[in-house]
Order: C-alpha cells, then sequence, then structure tokens
C-alpha cells in the first residue's frame, strides 16, 4: 500500500497533517508511523522502520504570518509491505514539490479557512491526487520469462548462463518486454553474443522492431563502447552514463530503462574492478525507475566468483534443464 501525505509544521502546534492521500487511510492503524519526521533531515531522505518505509522531501516556503522567516512542509510517500524502493519516488517528489510552490501565499492556506484559501486548498488536493495517481500507478516490472515474480523498479539482477542459446531465450524477450512497456532499452554485448547477432535476433523476433529503433527507444553496442571506452575500464563514467541514459529516457517521454550487459570480456586482472562496480551500481539502480540484468557464463566463473556476483546483486537466477530458478531472491535491505 501507498499513501501520500502532505505534512505542515506550525511553531506552535507542531507537525500537522494536512492531506492524505488516500483519504480513508488511517495512520493510527499502523503504529510505527511517526506523525512528523526530523526537518533537520537532507531535502530528501528516507525513513525504514519494520513493515513501512517513508520517501519524503522537505520544502519551506516564506512566512506571512509573523512567527518566523519561513514555514516547513514535508511531503512523504508512505509504502508499507512493499518491496519496493522509496528512492525511485524522489523524482515525482521534486515535480510535486514545484507545483505546490507556484501557489502563492501558500502558508495562509494552511492556517485560514477564506473562501479563497478553500479554493487554493481544493488545488492542494487535486495536485496530490494527480501525483498518488502516478504513484499508484508505478508497478513491478515483468522481465517476461518464466519466473511468476514481478520485479520493482530499481532491481539488480544476475543470470549465469550456459550456452548461447540461454542468452538469447532470456534476452530477447527481456527487451522485447522492455520495449512494448514504453521503456528504454539497452543492450551491452560481448563475444558471447554480439552486436550483430543480438540485432538480427530482435528483426526476427519482434515484428516492429524498426519502429522502436527509429523511435531511438533501443540502443544496442559492444562492451567496448561502453565498459572499456578509451581502452580503460572506469566504473564511475560507467555509472555516471547509466544515469545520464536514464535521464535521457525520461526527457523523451518513456516510463524507465531495462538494461543488460554482458560479462564474458572480464578477464581475471579486471575482476575486482568490475566487482567493485556491480556493488556501486546498486546505489544508482535504487535511485531510479531502472532495472538491470548482468548475464554471467556459469563456465568462465570459478565458485568464489559466482558466490562474489550474488553478493552484489538483489536477485540471481540460471536456467536447468530447462526451467528457469531462482538462486538468490530479492532482497529490500539492499534498496535503503
Amino acid at each position: 500500500m501507498r499513501v501520500l501525505i502532505l505534512s505542515h509544521f506550525n511553531i506552535i502546534r507542531g507537525p500537522i497533517e494536512v492531506l492524505k492521500i488516500p483519504e480513508d487511510f488511517v495512520s493510527n492503524e499502523v503504529k510505527t508511523i511517526p506523525k512528523h519526521l526530523n526537518l533537520d533531515e537532507k531535502d530528501f531522505f528516507i525513513y525504514d522502520y519494520e513493515t513501512f518505509k517513508t520517501a519524503n522531501l522537505k520544502f519551506t516556503i516564506p512566512s506571512k504570518m509573523g512567527r518566523m522567516d519561513y514555514e516547513e512542509l514535508m511531503i512523504s510517500v508512505v509504502i508499507i509491505n512493499e518491496q519496493i524502493s522509496p528512492k525511485i519516488f524522489q523524482s515525482i517528489l521534486k515535480k510535486l514539490k514545484e507545483e505546490l510552490k507556484a501557489i502563492k501565499n501558500l502558508n495562509k492556506v494552511l492556517y485560514n479557512s477564506s473562501q479563497e484559501n478553500a479554493v487554493k486548498f481544493l488545488k492542494i488536493k487535486e495536485i496530490l491526487l494527480k501525483n498518488y495517481q502516478t504513484i499508484k500507478n508505478i508497478k513491478g516490472i515483468q522481465l517476461d520469462i518464466n519466473l511468476n515474480y514481478d520485479f520493482p523498479w530499481g532491481t539488480h539482477i544476475c543470470y549465469f548462463y550456459q550456452k548461447k542459446e540461454d542468452l538469447m531465450d532470456i534476452l530477447i524477450p527481456y527487451i522485447k518486454k522492455g520495449l512494448e512497456n514504453n521503456q528504454f532499452c539497452v543492450w551491452v554485448t560481448s563475444e558471447d553474443l554480439n552486436e550483430k547477432e543480438a540485432k538480427k535476433k530482435l528483426q526476427s523476433e519482434i515484428k516492429n522492431y524498426n519502429e522502436f529503433l527509429e523511435k531511438g527507444q533501443i540502443e544496442i553496442f559492444p562492451y567496448t563502447e561502453w565498459y572499456f571506452k578509451n581502452g580503460e575500464f572506469n566504473f564511475q563514467r560507467v555509472l555516471d552514463g547509466w544515469v545520464q541514459k536514464y535521464n535521457n529516457a525520461i526527457s523523451h517521454g518513456f516510463n524507465g530503462i531495462r538494461v543488460t550487459g554482458n560479462t564474458a570480456w572480464i578477464e581475471k586482472r579486471d575482476w575486482k574492478d568490475f566487482s567493485d562496480y556491480e556493488e556501486e551500481i546498486n546505489n544508482v539502480v535504487g535511485n531510479y525507475r531502472m532495472i538491470v540484468l548482468c548475464t554471467y557464463s556459469a563456465d568462465k566463473c570459478s565458485i568464489n566468483e559466482i558466490l562474489g556476483v550474488m553478493k552484489t546483486h538483489q536477485v540471481a537466477t540460471i536456467r536447468k534443464e530447462g526451467k528457469w530458478e531462482i538462486l538468490q531472491r530479492y532482497d529490500s535491505s539492499a534498496f535503503n
């Protein structure tokens, strides 16, 4: 369940819940939800406790009440019993903040019940309802493989394969599903399934593939143009690149970004740096409507390397005897 709350800090009365969407939600039903979170934190912060998490954005508006120079407001998305990263709501809350700030004398609306302010209050309610619908519509992501599991945005998955056919069987449906769901797709290839083979297979499997290509909804390129740009692997450059890809995708109207990268190029000398990258990417993926599927050749990994890969991913999967299996399920602690 998700609840959107607008709280106002009154210097005399303390924190006040101004509007709560859905309206029929009663805070008392969940004893652990605090009435007010620490306003000395950063503008965006996450509160995580037991059955619920909150994504919170604090902002100030000029005060006309004579008590202080400014008033403080906080928007909170309360997420109850859901395996989803609260960080993905950050961009929605920022847009919501700007819409509220555009309302003149917003603070007076919270104090006075004049007819003029009642109209503004309804406008605030309308803004919250619109943004709540956006928040409510964020759903789990289907990989379109037979796992019977919807993954939340912000999931970092690894898949251990044995043959090229295994890669085809997971990546073609994975990309196809993303294109059909208005997601921007990026496929970084390696020698186990190269760029030319990937494009040819997508064209044969997806009837309107060229239309997606013309829309700029998919990019496919070899690892040498992404991981090993300029002849070296720089994980910070790669991480920054994913954020740039995401921002560009959202600005062009796509719902999110679906990424896959093959790791067959990794030499023993690069393993430590790439492992550090895989661990750090969790801090990036969890911030956005982004899902990442990393593919590893089981034959090229030692048992210690396989265990290391599983440690840096929320979900690990493999196909055995024609059936998909999840070796390691989503761990919500990785998304805080």
